[in-house]
C-alpha cells in the first residue's frame, strides 16, 4: 500500500506503507542510510509508513512503526536528523548521551555518533534531515570562523525552552506549509530557500552545542561599515598581533572614529571585542582539538602570546582554567 492515514502529516507525501519489517527497513534506508531493525515483541502490530518531502537542503519526514522497534543506524555520515515525538517515546542513544524523548522532549542524532534507538509501540515523530555540509556552512557563516571540527549538538532538544519552543514551532509551521502546498516546487524556491536558512540557523543558535562560544559575542546596536568591517577582519586575523591601528587602517578610517565606533555600537572597544572573539576561538579549540595539542599551542592559535595573561583572561570569562576546560574534554 502507499496511502497513509488522513491525519499523518505530509499525508500527500507518502512513500510506503507496510506490514513487512524487511521492506521497511529497505525502503527506509533509500532515504536515509542503511540500518538494522528488529522488532523487541511478537505481540505488537507491526506497521510502517514513511511520508516524505525533500526539499533543498532539508527533507521534512513523519515516520511510525506500530511496533517496538529497535533501529540502529551506527554513524549517520551525511546529515543531522531531528526527530519529534507526537505521540508515545522513544530512547536514543547518541554517542554518549542517552535521551528518553516523549511530550516536550525531542532528539537530534550528530552524524558523527554512532546511533542506537527504540521506538516503543505507538510511538510516531516528525523527522528533520539536515544535509551536514549545508549546516557547516551556515554555521561557519553566523558564527564567522572556519570550524576545525564538526559541529555537535546536545542530543536532548527541550521543548519547554523558550528558545526551543520557539524553533519547533517554526518547524512545525513548515511542516504546515509543506502540506498546504506552500513551500515546496518551482513557485516556491525562493521561500524555501530562505526558511530552510532559517530553520538551519536557528537550530544552532537555540540548542546547545560545542561551537556555543563562537556564538557569545554582542549585537550590533545600530548599524556601521566600519565596525562591521572590522569584526570581519578581526576574524580573518585573530592569531596574529593586531592594533587598534591595524584594524582602523585595514577597513578604512581613524582609531579614534573606530574606537568610537565600537562604543556606540557595541559598548566596548575594539580591543575588548577582539580580545572576547580570541577567548571564545580558545575555548571552541580546547574543547575539540585532538589531546596531544598543548594548551600553549591552542592560546598561539586564539591570537595569546603570554600563556599567564591568555589563563588569567580565560578563566575570569568562563569561571575554569584553560587546563580544566581541556581536563573535561579529554575525560569525555
Amino acid at each position: 500500500m502507499t496511502t497513509a492515514p488522513l491525519s499523518a502529516p505530509l499525508n500527500a507525501y507518502c512513500q510506503f506503507q507496510t506490514g513487512d519489517l524487511d521492506q521497511a527497513r529497505d525502503l527506509v534506508a533509500r532515504n536515509f542510510c542503511g540500518h538494522r531493525l528488529e522488532r523487541q515483541s511478537a505481540r505488537d502490530q507491526f506497521d510502517a509508513c514513511q511520508n516524505r518531502a525533500q526539499g533543498q537542503a532539508l527533507s521534512y519526514n513523519y515516520i511510525r512503526y506500530g511496533a517496538d522497534v529497535e533501529i540502529e543506524p551506527g554513524e549517520l555520515g551525511s546529515f543531522y536528523l531531528i526527530q519529534v515525538p507526537l505521540t508515545g517515546h522513544a530512547l536514543v542513544r547518541n554517542g554518549l548521551d542517552e535521551v528518553e524523548t516523549g511530550a516536550g522532549v525531542a532528539s537530534i542524532l550528530n552524524p558523527d555518533r554512532h546511533t542506537a534507538m527504540r521506538w516503543h509501540a505507538g510511538c510516531e515523530q516528525l523527522l528533520l534531515q539536515i544535509d551536514r555540509d549545508q549546516l557547516t556552512r551556515v554555521a561557519e557563516r553566523i558564527s564567522g570562523t572556519a570550524l576545525t571540527a564538526p559541529v555537535r549538538f546536545l542530543p536532548q532538544i527541550d521543548g519547554r525552552r523558550d528558545e526551543m519552543r520557539r524553533w519547533l514551532t517554526l518547524f512545525q509551521s513548515a511542516v504546515a506549509a509543506v502540506d498546504r502546498g506552500q513551500l515546496l516546487g518551482l513557485d516556491h524556491q525562493l521561500t524555501q530557500a530562505v526558511v530552510e536558512d532559517e530553520l538551519i540557523a536557528g537550530l544552532i543558535y537555540s540548542q546547545p552545542s560545542n561551537i556555543a562560544p563562537l556564538l557569545d559575542h554582542p549585537v550590533l546596536k545600530s548599524p556601521s561599515p566600519y565596525v562591521k568591517r572590522a569584526q570581519d577582519h578581526m576574524r580573518a586575523h585573530l592569531a596574529d598581533p593586531l592594533s587598534v591601528t591595524d584594524v582602523a587602517s585595514a577597513v578604512g578610517t581613524s582609531p579614534r572614529n573606530l574606537q568610537l565606533a565600537f562604543k556606540q555600537c557595541l559598548g566596548m572597544t575594539p580591543l575588548e571585542y577582539l580580545r572576547l572573539l580570541r577567548l571564545n576561538l580558545a575555548r571552541f579549540l580546547l574543547q575539540e582539538s585532538p589531546p596531544h595539542d598543548t594548551i600553549a599551542r591552542i592560546a598561539g592559535a586564539a591570537g595569546f602570546s603570554h600563556l599567564s595573561r591568555f589563563s588569567a583572561q580565560y578563566t575570569a570569562r568562563f569561571g575554569e582554567s584553560p587546563s580544566e576546560t581541556r581536563k573535561r574534554r579529554i575525560l569525555n
